[in-house]
Order: C-alpha cells, then structure tokens, then sequence
C-alpha cells in the first residue's frame, strides 16, 4: 500500500474510533500525530504512549503485505523485552478490519533527542550497540527463537555487494546519468569484488546476533540515561559489524545536516564499543568481522543513493516530513563526490 493517498485525518479520526471501541466508554485518551515515516505512521498516546500503525512496505521481504511489518517488529520488541535497548510492547493488533483496516503495535513513550554525534551521543550509542550484540551470550536471549522469523545473514559480504549492484543498476540504465558518477559507481563496486576473499574471517570467527541496519540518527532516541533504538523493520540476524558500518558510513552520518565524523570520533565510538563489550574473545571476534564487512554498508548505501535518485517513490507526498525529506535527496547529489572519496578510502584500508 503506497502513502501517497494517505488521508492522515481520515487516519487518525479512523484509530480513535478504533481505540474508543476497544477500550470502552468509560476510558478517556488523547491522540497526537508524531511523525510519518516509509512504513509507519506515528501517534503520541496520551503522553505516556505510542501507536505505530503499519501503512507501507518498502522493505522487500514483507512482500507488500503491510501486516507483516507489525507482526516483524512484534517479534523483535518481544526478545528485546527487559532490556531498554528499545520500546517496551504493551499492545498489538495483528490483523486488520473493516472499520480499522491497518495493524498497530502500543509501546511506551521515549524520551530524549535524536543522535547529533557529540561524544557524550557516541559512547551512549557504542554501550546501546554492544548490549545488543553480546545479548546471545545473555541467558534467556538465544537466537534460536528468531530464526524462524528473521533473515539470516550467513554471507554478508557477498549478499551486500550483489545488492550495492542491484541498486546501482537502474542509475546504470538510466538516460540522464551522470558519466562521472557511473565511473565512481563501477569503481566503488570494483573495490567492493576485490575484498570479497575476505568473508572467510567471518566463518572462523562466528557470532550471530540481532543487528537493527538502519542507524539514521532519526532512529536512535537518546536522554540523559541512556541511548534507545526505534524502528527495527529492517532488522536481521547477522554479523555485528554490519550495526557498526552502518553507523559509521559517510552516507547514514550525512544524514544529520551534512555532518562528518572525524577520524578521531571513529575511533572513539569503536573503542567504546569494544570496551563496553566486556569480553575479550568477542570484542576480538568483532574486531575481525568488522575489518573484513565493516566497509559494505557503507557501499551498498552509496549505490542506493545514487539507484534511489531514478527510482524514489514519493511516499511523503501528503506528509508534514516530505519537504525535509526530499531536501536530503536533493543534498545527496552534491554530496556525492565526497562520499565517494570516503568511501572508496575506506575500502583501501587493509583487512
């Protein structure tokens, strides 16, 4: 279902009614519209609460059935439970109707401001991260219970490149592409071959773990205590350092009104990352996997990019975020060159 017919109002008059059925007379709330996102639209309940309602399935493996992004997150929120990485799950409506025809997850309300790459923000997120990712060996958090429900990413390296490709195509076939940037486009994807050798080092140095791969700073909420993750749709079992190149790429760190992060605050994040840890032989495993896959993230962003100039569906037509929005694909051709460089430096780093 595309949001570009999305009447919010009629949205919001529609989850009221809703609410009101399901909770009866007697119950009083407050519904306020938050944000719109690719598949969610976002209501504050009354202060204390969130309804996340699924309105559209950009991501590829929910099939075009916008339940299943619920349902995914669901999943997600449920294993996540008792640690505050994320949302607390309080309700869940899993099926549509015909007087209420979407699906909707209730959590609790965050606090806090998205990431602005401060080092107070950095160290918050590295502690978030590696919580995360050292949960298998927690008890009660094996992964098991999400393989039937995730995809699991045993080869990264070679399944990011094949999809850098496959989003670089339609720029590739499209008339008004810039020669310039086709030729940074076939080399980046060249380099990107070249080091694919390298996925060996993920096989002798194993750890699976839930990876969220979407760190725009619009998804982490951060306060005083600490730094939480939101929006886990596109979530998976996998390798760690896909969290951490995804984190660092030059194209997720643009994001946040052009900022660039230094040399020296990559290097902060990581070793707070590794310390927070708090184990040597997984910090090691990590180091590892982050030399050989760190860069691919960073690769496969930069050919969405450029794939995503031909092919942006307008999905914020009708939203209060569209303008913003579109702004930063527009920003994203000038940048393009810059993030190139970074890029491809990073991809002549030695494994």
């Amino acid at each position: 279902m595309s949001t570009s017919s999305l009447n919010l109002s009629l949205l919001k008059q529609q989850l009221e009614s809703h609410l009101q059925q399901t909770a009866g007379a007697n119950h009083l709330f407050t519904l306020e519209f938050l944000a719109h996102g690719e598949a969610n639209v976002i209501f504050r309940l009354n202060q204390t609460d969130l309804v996340r309602v699924a309105v559209n399935t950009p991501n590829h493996r929910f099939a075009g059935d916008i339940r299943r992004v619920t349902q995914f997150e669901q999943v997600v929120l449920r294993y996540l439970q008792g640690t505050d990485i994320g949302h607390q799950l309080k309700e869940s409506r899993l099926e549509s109707t015909c007087e209420f025809p979407y699906t909707y997850l209730i959590t609790n309300y965050l606090t806090g401001i998205s990431l602005n790459y401060s080092r107070t923000h950095l160290q918050q997120c590295a502690e978030t991260l590696a919580q995360l990712h050292r949960l298998p060996k927690v008890k009660g958090y094996a992964v098991e219970s999400l393989r039937s429900h995730l995809p699991v990413i045993e080869q990264p390296l070679t399944l990011f490149y094949q999809e850098a490709k496959h989003y670089a195509q339609p720029y590739f076939d499209a008339p008004e592409a810039d020669p310039e940037i086709v030729e940074m486009l076939r080399a980046v994807l060249a380099k990107a071959k070249a080091r694919l050798s390298a996925e060996y080092l993920l096989a002798e140095y194993p750890h699976l773990c839930l990876v969220h791969s979407d760190h725009t700073y619009e998804n982490w909420v951060i306060n005083d205590q600490r730094a939480h993750l939101i929006d886990w749709e596109w979530a998976e079992l996998g390798s760690p350092a896909g969290d951490l190149g995804h984190f660092l790429s030059p194209v997720t760190v643009r994001r946040r009104q052009g900022h660039q992060l230094s040399p020296a605050d990559r290097a902060f994040f990581l070793q707070r990352y590794y310390d927070a840890l708090e184990d040597e032989d997984l910090s090691m495993r990590i180091e590892r996997h982050f030399a050989a896959f760190g860069v691919y993230p960073a690769v496969r962003s930069l050919c969405w990019t450029a794939g995503y100039w031909i092919t942006a569906n307008h999905w914020y037509a009708d939203s209060p975020d569209s303008v913003e929005r579109m702004n930063r694909l527009q920003q994203s051709r000038q940048q393009f060159p810059e993030l190139w460089q970074e890029v491809m430096a990073w991809l002549e780093k030695d494994v």
